[in-house]
């Protein structure tokens, strides 16, 4: 737990250092002044939208950014020569990276209330960010582990997240509708998202599903995200 503990604190400082939470805090509230400039942009599907790309995005695209550093920093060699386990090293990750999402998304949804007058369900709004925020850090940290460079990254990245939500958001969108979809877990989360304003237009199935699949999922990636930190991180000697 200790462990833990340190690497949390190294985590916070380090979000801190290179301004990626003044960077999530100021997206947020460029989100927020779009929807009210745009007014095509004021609807509930689009508040769903950038309420799941905050969380996603400051998971896949951070946590590289962290693990780059770590590497380029030889800060990883140094961390695997210590009593830090595996777990500890990505359970800090996603606590922190998680707490920024929630963070995030607790100003947006604020000034959605204040400003906009627009009402949210809470139990779709956590249940939305923490599970959406877990997957994509996972999936990020799998990715990030076998790069060296962030023009690498970036477009693994790019290119992992256009396949995993543009299905999803065709579906949602009602452009193009397939039951197929219904296998991406970005899916799950954004069935979740859809509920965050109008928790009614979910029905029983759909909520179990979308919870469920993605906690399946987290599973799947964790054990996956594991495999990689040894495989391509510790018996490389970072």
């Amino acid at each position: 737990m200790s462990n833990l503990k340190n690497m949390l604190k190294w985590e916070f400082t380090l979000l801190y250092r290179y301004k990626i939470i003044h960077i999530s805090i100021l997206s947020v509230i460029l989100y927020f002044l779009t929807t009210q400039a745009i007014e095509d942009m004021n609807r509930p599907i689009f508040h769903s939208l950038l309420l799941f790309f905050d969380p996603a995005i400051i998971g896949i695209m951070f946590v590289g950014a962290l693990v780059l550093f770590e590497k380029s920093e030889n800060v990883l060699q140094a961390l695997i020569i210590t009593p830090m386990k595996t777990d500890d090293y990505l359970l800090s990750k996603i606590i922190s990276l998680t707490i920024l999402s929630c963070i995030s998304a607790a100003i947006f949804i604020t000034l959605m209330n204040i400003f906009g007058g627009i009402d949210f369900n809470i139990f779709f709004l956590a249940f939305g960010i923490i599970l959406t925020s877990i997957l994509l850090i996972l999936l990020g940290f799998i990715l990030v582990s076998r790069l060296k460079s962030i023009n690498e990254y970036l477009l693994a990245m790019a290119l992992f997240f256009l396949v995993l939500t543009f299905p999803p958001m065709l579906h949602l969108s009602g452009l193009y509708e397939n039951v197929i979809f219904y296998l991406w877990p970005t899916q799950a989360a954004l069935l979740i998202f859809r509920g965050v304003f109008n928790p009614s237009i979910l029905e029983t199935w759909e909520i179990a599903y979308g919870i469920v699949y993605q906690i399946v999922w987290i599973g799947i990636l964790f054990f996956l995200a594991r495999r990689a930190f040894y495989k391509h991180i510790i018996s490389k000697g970072g």
